[in-house]
């Protein structure tokens, strides 16, 4: 690179956000941005992709002024994004509609119909994912039915990161990483799976072309490079999905070590040399890069569900991290199994450990001696539950070290709740910014400066550990129990039984 500079492009949920990275000096300046999500029906969740392309360009740009970085010195932009993104875009690359994100589940009855007509296992063999409303093949049957004018239109069906790149650069590519999360890619031949798509009457030719996420995209054309505060003709790379890249840049290629990132959901990943499907398991398996694959769990209702309580509970009109703050101290004076109440984080349904979309949130054991500061914590109880039940899925041995990514890290509180119910130590990751970290190590890679991601080992580090109270994870076994018992009596749970031993 001989001190030139990387742009790393984050598209969150909640936040996008850019990083300047410079040779031997590392990340050297970062700007974010909002996201909005919003939630027009029961099951609906959605964002504007112009909001979305709006924040890319404003952080993009804004890092480049205040940084005042030579644009001739930026040798590419990479991108990261989220998984399971879907929207319609015209032959010009144009948005017919809003994009649907990973906790959508409009389609829950197109998907209970399509588990009728195919067997998911199979299914799941062939994509590495079940269906689930959260994947493509509902929701595309979906739109199809309640859609129809924009389904007709559409030339093509991308994410949110495919239509970014496609406005700045003309892309028409999508990285494996993104397209092993939608549920119709075979994991096996790398293409889009043409029996899957022909059971809603789609062929490969309505989706983006599959790239490795190293793919080097022709340079940003005048318009874009001008918005941004770039050069013409800045090559892009196209990168990887936002929780492939969370995985890279905090644990890399280990096998010995597992990511878990709370965000506004949260996910836990193990890396695999090979496509792994595990039967009788939600686990599923996406792609990260250069013939590396994960196993994986999500909880769909993490950051999210504090979100909500903080908006619902909290005074209005205090900005997010006072909300946050005041959450975590609330939190922190009840005492752990907050004398009786549960809380089940499951307001967008379940996905892991079991296929429960049509699951619900539930706060049990409320008498007149809780107060705010009880429902606070049991609801980061409940979370630590979910979270824990989802580790044993992926994990039964509880064999892997854990580094821990995501917002739980700017919650003391939140990080030694899940510390002590998962009775684990959680290394902490260094930088903080581990997508942005993983998305720099697949650019350096694209542009030559790594022979092979396996190099990246030497550019992982931890920043810190927190460690398990004894004590505290004995009285967590009980609770953890208490919480077998209501999901049980709930959903009538057969998966996760991880406390049987300890007393209710």
């Amino acid at each position: 690179m001989n001190g030139q500079h990387i742009i790393a492009v984050d598209i969150g949920t909640t936040n996008t956000r850019a990083v300047l990275y410079r040779d031997h000096a590392g990340i050297v300046g970062q700007e974010s941005e909002r996201c909005a999500t919003s939630y027009p029906k029961p099951g609906f969740v959605e964002q504007d992709p112009e909001e979305i392309l709006k924040a890319v360009v404003r952080a993009v740009r804004r890092l480049v002024d205040n940084t005042e970085v030579d644009p001739r010195t930026v040798a590419t932009v990479v991108f990261d994004g989220i998984w399971q993104s879907l929207l319609a875009v015209d032959a010009a690359g144009s948005a017919l509609c809003r994009a649907s994100t990973w906790a959508d589940s409009r389609s829950l009855r197109h998907n209970e119909l399509l588990r009728e007509r195919l067997d998911p296992l199979e299914v799941k063999r062939r994509t590495g994912c079940t269906l689930h409303p959260m994947y493509f093949l509902s929701r595309l049957a979906w739109m199809q039915d309640e859609l129809p004018g924009v389904y007709r239109r559409a030339d093509r069906f991308v994410s949110l990161k495919e239509y970014v790149l496609g406005r700045l650069f003309g892309s028409r590519q999508v990285d494996h990483s993104i397209a092993s999360g939608t549920g119709v890619w075979n994991m096996h031949s790398k293409k889009w799976d043409a029996d899957l798509l022909a059971e809603i009457g789609l062929s490969a030719s309505r989706f983006s072309e599959p790239v490795e996420p190293t793919f080097v995209l022709p340079g940003l054309s005048r318009t874009a490079a001008g918005l941004l505060g770039l050069l013409a003709g800045t090559p892009g790379v196209i990168g990887t999905a936002d929780g492939a890249a969370t995985h890279l840049g905090s644990v890399g290629l280990r096998e010995d070590r597992l990511s878990l990132t709370v965000g506004t959901g949260a996910a836990l990943r193990r890396r695999m040399g090979a496509p792994r499907v595990d039967e009788g398991s939600e686990a599923w398996c996406y792609y990260l890069a250069e013939e590396s694959w994960l196993l994986g769990a999500i909880v769909p209702d993490a950051g999210n569900v504090l979100a909500w309580f903080a908006a619902n509970f909290m005074a209005a009109g205090e900005p997010d991290e006072v909300l946050f703050a005041r959450m975590n101290e609330l939190a922190a004076s009840a005492p752990p199994g907050c004398d009786g109440l549960r809380f089940l984080p499951l307001l967008g349904g379940e996905r892991c450990p079991e296929y429960r979309p049509d699951a619900r949130g539930a706060i049990f054991g409320l008498t007149l001696s809780h107060g705010l500061n009880h429902i606070a914590r049991s609801l980061m109880e409940g979370l630590a539950y979910i979270l824990y039940a989802a580790y044993r899925m992926i994990d039964p041995d509880s064999s892997t070290e854990i580094v821990a990514t995501g917002g739980i890290l700017k919650s003391r509180v939140l990080l030694k709740i899940v510390t002590d119910f998962f009775g684990k130590r959680l290394w902490l990751p260094e930088p903080l910014e581990a997508a942005s970290w993983g998305s720099l190590l697949i650019a350096r890679k694209a542009i030559g400066e790594l022979d092979s991601l396996g190099e990246c080992e030497r550019f992982i580090r931890t920043a810190g550990r927190q460690e398990p109270d004894p004590e505290a994870h004995r009285s967590y076994r009980s609770i953890g129990a208490a919480y077998d018992g209501l999901r049980a009596s709930l959903y009538g749970s057969e998966t996760a039984r991880d406390f049987k031993e300890a007393a209710p």
